[in-house]
């Protein structure tokens, strides 16, 4: 499917460049030479999406130019030329489809643009256009829409993820950054008529420092989840029996969520409670969180104390907001047995909801130093049976819904299969 995507691209942008071919005069050929430059000098530094291995420049602004100045011949042919990167010119690096794709696709974005542009009555400025706002904004729309439609589908494939997904956690933030950019096209090419070359070249300047504010967000947020992360790990280092069960149960809880339909917000949200969910376990004595046999009913009661800890610690992490109280009540009962507050049905907030089934499930299914590990279907059957006590039935019934693609692979069930055994042999050997 990705690759009759890849090639459809490819068909697509190749016919409409050729129907697009610019006649270029003298004078108008100096002219495209130099915002082709000026486009492949800002493809120079390309910012890494959140997530993904795709990148994003901030040529736009120059390409978009190119088109209120020459129209969709001329600025089809800069959109598919002037973005080329060097990492594309070292085919060891790049596969060549790979950079056919991105040129058909661009070239695709720059000819519906200056389409656009000519079909809402637009003038290309040098042919005298009088520089009419709504048709330069349509194109200009039109430029991003495609672009990041385009860029969802091959995305999308290509991981297997929803499309919906992929837009919220990769384009959200950038379309109306984009947008906001268009005034600096305009402005670009109504300079470069009136000042020339020499002037429109200054625009280098705050393209670099556009591209210096994407790339500050995408390593704040990069750095967000590494930092959340590494709370984790300190969690882990404590009690290696849970290594990686922070990261699944936010996996778990958020294809949950998603199959809940909740906005991207409650999505980040319980990503991060996922992650976080137990840091409170930091504040527990090791003798605790260690032991193999059943707690005493004062160890029982140190150990309930972590949900609490844990709200505490997140709590004064602004962006979190509503987290710590997912976190404070993750271990409350639907009916209301549960603790620390004793909260039940619709009282207990509905990311703790989510995480309470997700931690339960990755509890049942991973070894632990008082228990083996369950198979994926006895946890499903479990998870179903607790359902009105424990859990949220809504929760459940979704979760049993999509219990298939969370469904961990046959390897990864063989692997806890013999961890169980050799425990079992281990205990074998030291009973006789």
């Amino acid at each position: 499917m990705l690759r009759a995507y890849i090639l459809l691209v490819i068909a697509a942008g190749a016919t409409l460049l050729f129907i697009l071919r610019p006649a270029l005069t003298s004078g108008t050929l100096t002219s495209a030479a130099f915002f082709l430059l000026l486009s492949l000098v800002a493809e120079m530094l390309p910012v890494p999406l959140p997530n993904q291995e795709a990148t994003i420049s901030v040529g736009f602004v120059v390409v978009y130019a190119s088109i209120l100045l020459f129209g969709p011949r001329t600025g089809a042919w800069i959109a598919a030329l002037g973005t080329i990167r060097p990492k594309d010119l070292a085919l060891m690096r790049t596969k060549p489809y790979i950079v056919l794709f991105n040129r058909a696709l661009l070239g695709i974005c720059g000819g519906l643009s200056g389409l656009v542009f000519l079909a809402a009555g637009g003038v290309p400025y040098q042919e005298g256009g009088s520089g009419a706002l709504l048709p330069a904004i349509l194109a200009g729309l039109a430029y991003i829409s495609v672009n990041t439609i385009l860029m969802v589908g091959v995305m999308a494939l290509g991981s297997k993820t929803p499309p919906l997904r992929i837009f919220l956690e990769n384009f959200r933030w950038m379309f109306p950054n984009l947008v906001v950019f268009e005034p600096l096209g305009i402005m670009l090419a109504r300079v470069y008529l009136k000042q020339g070359p020499s002037v429109a070249a200054l625009f280098v300047v705050p393209l670099f420092v556009a591209r210096y504010s994407f790339q500050l967000y995408a390593k704040m947020r990069a750095a967000y989840v590494e930092t959340l992360s590494t709370l984790t790990a300190l969690l882990d280092a404590k009690d290696p029996s849970t290594l990686g069960h922070s990261q699944r149960v936010a996996h778990y809880a958020t294809e949950i969520g998603r199959k809940m339909q909740l906005d991207y917000r409650e999505l980040d949200l319980l990503r991060y409670v996922g992650i976080l969910h137990d840091i409170g376990k930091i504040g527990i004595r090791d003798a605790i969180l260690k032991k193999p046999g059943k707690f005493t009913a004062e160890e029982y009661e140190e150990m309930k104390r972590h949900p609490v800890i844990g709200a505490s610690i997140i709590s004064g992490i602004r962006t979190l907001g509503k987290a710590s109280s997912w976190v404070k009540h993750h271990h409350e009962r639907y009916d209301g047995l549960g603790f620390p507050d004793h909260l039940c049905d619709g009282d207990i907030p509905l990311g703790a909801r989510i995480i309470a089934v997700a931690d339960s499930l990755d509890a049942i299914t991973s070894r632990r130093v008082y228990k083996p590990a369950m198979s994926w279907d006895v946890a499903i059957d479990e998870v179903q049976r607790c359902s009105g006590t424990q859990f949220d039935p809504e929760v459940v019934r979704v979760f049993v819904s999509i219990s298939d693609t969370l469904r961990p692979s046959e390897l990864a069930e063989a692997e806890v299969g013999e961890a169980n055994r050799q425990v079992a042999a281990a205990r074998g050997g030291q009973k006789a």
